[in-house]
């Protein structure tokens, strides 16, 4: 009984949090399973496909002057864990049926790093960030600016993802650095 009643309860709280999202200007496809999350700002910038999960304290950060398209687009059935950021000025897209670990960053940019000015004065560098379908990102990932991480790609728990990623790859490391493909036997260590 009580625990019908606690499904009721979250159930519902999840269905008001969908549609305050969908009236700040959030796209939502159908759906959506929507815990705690944060979007501090710019809330139709973010654009989410059917089925996408999001779990508590995950935040969908977007900055700059508002465009046509979307800066932060996630595919349908992809699930982000726990304390995970998406921090867009250009544009991060993530695939379809991804899985993200708890506790990643995702980014499109970086801060200027000249010695004229402080850092906080110079302005934003950013390429734009794509994650293809069918992609396992895990926990405390760290994906950089301009980075392509192929379809059906692993990254490893800890890694930071500099460069592109080709599909099917499993990539691990700092840097990381690609250890096997997920299609052929692993190389023995």
């Amino acid at each position: 009984m009580i625990e019908h009643l606690y499904q009721a309860w979250f159930g519902s709280l999840r269905r008001l949090r969908r549609q305050w999202l969908r009236w700040r200007g959030v796209q939502l496809g159908r759906g959506c399973w929507i815990q705690s999350v944060e979007i501090p700002r710019n809330p139709w910038d973010v654009a989410l496909g059917d089925e996408v999960a999001l779990d508590n304290h995950v935040t969908l950060l977007t900055t700059g002057k508002r465009q046509t398209a979307p800066r932060i687009r996630i595919g349908s059935n992809t699930y982000i864990n726990r304390f995970t950021m998406l921090d867009a000025s250009d544009s991060i897209v993530v695939g379809e049926r991804c899985m993200v670990g708890p506790h990643c960053y995702i980014t499109d940019h970086d801060h200027g790093t000249g010695a004229e000015a402080d850092f906080a004065a110079q302005p934003l560098q950013s390429a734009a960030t794509r994650i293809g379908n069918n992609v396992w990102i895990g926990a405390g990932a760290i994906i950089l600016k301009g980075v392509a991480i192929g379809d059906g790609a692993i990254i490893g728990a800890g890694a930071v993802v500099t460069k592109k990623v080709p599909p099917g790859a499993v990539a691990v490391g700092v840097p990381a650095r690609v250890v096997g493909n997920r299609h052929s036997a692993l190389p023995a260590t």
